[in-house]
C-alpha cells in the first residue's frame, strides 16, 4: 500500500512536469509571436491595427489552452496542482501587463479576464476535490478500519500483504501472526460487552509498544488480530516475538477489585516459505489459528504442508458427505452386549460406517463431528434409526430372547423439532417393539437445554424406549443428571476401561461408578472392552454388561 502511494506520487510529479513545461511554453510561444508580428511596427513607431487584432485572436486561442492546462493541472494533481497553476497565470499576467505598457496593446486585457475565469474554475475545482477527498477519506476509514480499535481490518491487511509481494524490488519476505483471545467470549458474557470492548482496547494500547514500525497489527475479527513481520525471522525470534505479544495480553485486567486474566492461541504463516500469494498465506495462517485451538488453547503452530493436507481431506469428506445416503455408500454394523459374567446375548449397538468409492473407508471420527457442524447429522441419524429398526425386525425372530437395539443419538439430532415425530414414524413403519430400542445419549445434550431434555426424554419413555447415558464420566455433572433424568442405565466411557490393569485395582474408580450406579438402580455398560484382565476385572467389580472386541468386533446384518 505505501510503495504504491508513492509510485502514485511519483507518477503525478510526472504529469505536473510535463503539464508546467506546456504552460511555459504556451507563454513563451503568446511572448514570441507578439514579438514577430508587431516587432518592426514598434520600432519604426507605428503598429498596424490588423496586426493588434491578429495578435489578439492568437493571445485568446492561447489563453483558452491555459484554461485547459491549468484544469487538467488542478485535475491530475489536485492541490499541488491548483498551487502551480496560481503561479504560472500570476506570472501570465505579468507577461500581458508588460505586453500592454511596452506595445500598447490593449487589446490583451481581455486576457485578464480569461486569467480570471481560469481562477475561479480551477478555486471551485480544487474545492470539489479537497470535499471529495475529504469524503473519500471517510468512506476509506469506513471500509478499511475497525471502529473499535482504529486498527486495519482484514480487508486492509489482505491489500495490505498484496501491496508488499506486489511491489517488493526483491522476494518478499514476511511472517503473519494470527493470534485469538482465548475464552474472550466469558469476559463479555460475565462483564457485558462494554467492559469486554474496553478491555480489548485496552490490550490493543498495550501492544503498540511491542508491535513497532514497520511491522503492523490490524484487527481481522471478534477478538482474531494479525500481525505483519517484516523481513527474514528464524522460529525462534518468531516465538520469542509471540512471546512478547503474549505477556502483554497476559496482563491482569483490573475491573471492580477483580483481576481478569486471559491467553492467547497463535497461527504463523510465512512468505515465501508457506506461500507467496496473499489469499493463501491468509488460509494458512487461519488453518495454524484453528490448529493451536484445537489443540488446547494458549497454543503456537506454525503452518505446514500436513495441515493444508488434512484440510482438504476435511471439505472432500463435507462435500461427498452430503450425497453419500442417496448414493446408498452409507451402512451399520452391529456390535453385540453381553451380560456377564454368563455371556448371555443382550441386544446390539448400531455403529455408522461409511465407504466412499473416492475417498475409500472413511472413519466415523473423521466424518460424524463435520456432519454435526453442517447440521446434516439430523438426516443422517434419521436414516439410521429408520433403516437400523427396519432391518433389525427382519432377524428378530432368530432369537429366543427379543436382543435389544441401541442407537447413538446425537446432540444435534436431539435439538430437532421433528426428532420424536421421526422416531415415531420409524417405529410404525418398521413395527420393531419400543420396549427392544434403546437411545444412547451423550451428557453434552443434557447441558444445551435441561427442561427441553427432561421433556423429550419423558415423551421417549412414554413410548416404552430405554435411555443410556453414553461416555459416564467424561463431564462435569453426570451426578446430578442421573438423579433428575429418566435414564435407565449408564456405559462408563472406554477410557476408564484402558486404565485397567494400567493402574493398581484399589486406586480405579471403575468400581466406584459401578457401585454408584447400582445404589441408583441403574445397570452399568462399559464398552471398549479389549483384553482378559479387563474382563476379569468387570466381572468381580459386578458390571451388568459388556461391549468390546474381546467378545466381538462389529459385524454387518448378514453375520448376526
Amino acid at each position: 500500500m505505501v510503495n504504491g502511494l508513492i509510485d502514485q506520487r511519483g507518477r503525478d510529479k510526472v504529469i505536473m512536469g510535463i503539464l508546467v513545461i506546456l504552460f511555459t511554453g504556451l507563454l513563451i510561444l503568446q511572448m514570441g509571436i507578439s514579438t514577430l508580428i508587431i516587432g518592426n511596427d514598434f520600432i519604426e513607431g507605428a503598429i498596424d491595427p490588423d496586426k493588434l487584432v491578429l495578435i489578439s485572436i492568437f493571445g485568446n486561442i492561447l489563453g483558452l489552452l491555459n484554461i485547459l492546462l491549468s484544469v487538467q493541472l488542478v485535475v491530475a494533481c489536485r492541490k499541488s496542482g491548483f498551487i502551480a497553476q496560481i503561479i504560472l497565470n500570476g506570472v501570465a499576467l505579468c507577461l500581458i501587463t508588460l505586453d500592454i505598457i511596452i506595445f500598447k496593446h490593449y487589446l490583451l486585457i481581455s486576457e485578464y479576464g480569461m486569467i480570471f475565469v481560469t481562477e475561479i474554475v480551477c478555486f471551485l475545482l480544487n474545492n470539489l476535490y479537497t470535499t471529495l477527498a475529504g469524503e473519500v477519506e471517510s468512506i476509506h476509514k469506513l471500509a478499511y478500519t475497525d471502529d473499535l480499535t482504529g486498527l486495519p481490518n482484514r480487508k486492509e491487511r489482505l491489500r495490505a500483504i498484496e501491496d508488499i509481494i506486489q511491489y517488493s524490488p526483491a522476494t518478499p519476505v514476511f511472517t503473519l501472526i494470527s493470534f485469538d483471545l482465548d475464552n474472550f467470549k466469558n469476559i463479555n458474557d460475565s462483564l457485558g460487552h462494554k467492559i469486554g470492548d474496553v478491555y480489548l482496547t485496552e490490550v490493543i494500547h498495550n501492544l503498540r509498544n511491542v508491535i513497532i514500525a514497520p511491522d503492523s497489527i490490524g484487527r481481522i475479527g471478534g477478538d482474531e488480530f494479525l500481525v505483519i513481520v517484516n523481513g527474514a525471522k528464524t522460529d525462534a525470534e518468531i516465538e520469542a516475538y509471540t512471546a512478547k505479544i503474549e505477556s502483554v495480553i497476559n496482563k491482569p485486567f483490573c475491573f471492580r477489585e477483580h483481576d481478569y486474566r486471559i491467553t492467547a492461541s497463535f497461527g504463523i504463516a510465512r512468505c515465501p516459505k508457506d506461500s507467496d500469494r496473499s489469499e493463501t498465506l491468509l488460509k494458512q495462517v487461519d488453518i495454524a489459528l484453528t490448529r493451536a485451538k484445537a489443540k488446547g488453547k494458549n497454543q503456537l503452530v506454525f503452518f505446514d504442508e500436513s495441515m493444508q493436507i488434512k484440510l482438504n481431506r476435511q471439505l472432500s469428506i463435507e462435500h461427498k458427505l452430503s450425497e453419500s445416503i442417496n448414493r446408498g455408500e452409507l451402512y451399520v454394523e452391529y456390535q453385540p452386549q453381553y451380560y456377564i459374567p454368563n455371556q448371555e446375548l443382550r441386544g446390539f449397538e448400531v455403529l455408522l460406517r461409511w465407504t466412499s468409492p473416492v475417498l475409500g473407508r472413511v472413519a466415523p471420527l473423521d466424518f460424524i463431528p463435520l456432519a454435526e457442524e453442517n447440521g446434516s447429522i439430523v438426516e443422517i441419524g434419521r436414516w439410521i434409526i429408520q433403516h437400523s429398526c427396519t432391518e433389525f425386525m427382519k432377524l428378530s425372530h432368530l432369537y429366543e430372547k427379543h436382543p435389544i437395539l441401541a442407537i447413538n443419538i446425537s446432540v444435534v439430532q436431539f435439538r430437532d423439532p421433528d426428532f420424536i415425530s421421526s422416531v415415531k414414524k420409524a417405529i410404525e413403519d418398521s413395527g420393531i417393539n419400543p420396549n427392544f430400542v434403546e437411545f444412547e445419549i451423550t451428557e453434552s445434550v443434557c447441558i444445551s437445554t435441561p427442561e427441553t431434555t427432561r421433556s423429550i426424554l419423558r415423551s421417549l419413555k412414554e413410548m416404552g424406549i430405554k435411555i443410556a447415558l453414553d461416555d459416564f464420566g467424561t463431564g462435569y455433572s453426570s451426578l446430578s443428571y442421573l438423579r433428575s433424568l429418566p435414564f435407565d442405565l449408564v456405559k462408563i466411557d472406554k477410557s476408564f476401561i484402558d486404565t485397567i490393569g494400567s493402574i493398581p485395582d484399589e486406586k480405579n474408580i471403575v468400581k466406584s461408578i459401578i457401585n454408584m450406579a447400582h445404589q441408583l438402580d441403574l445397570e452399568v455398560i462399559a464398552e471398549g472392552i479389549e483384553r482378559q484382565e479387563q474382563y476379569d476385572y468387570l466381572v468381580k467389580a459386578n458390571c451388568d454388561i459388556i461391549q468390546g472386541n474381546f467378545l466381538s468386533r462389529p459385524v454387518p446384518i448378514t453375520a448376526l
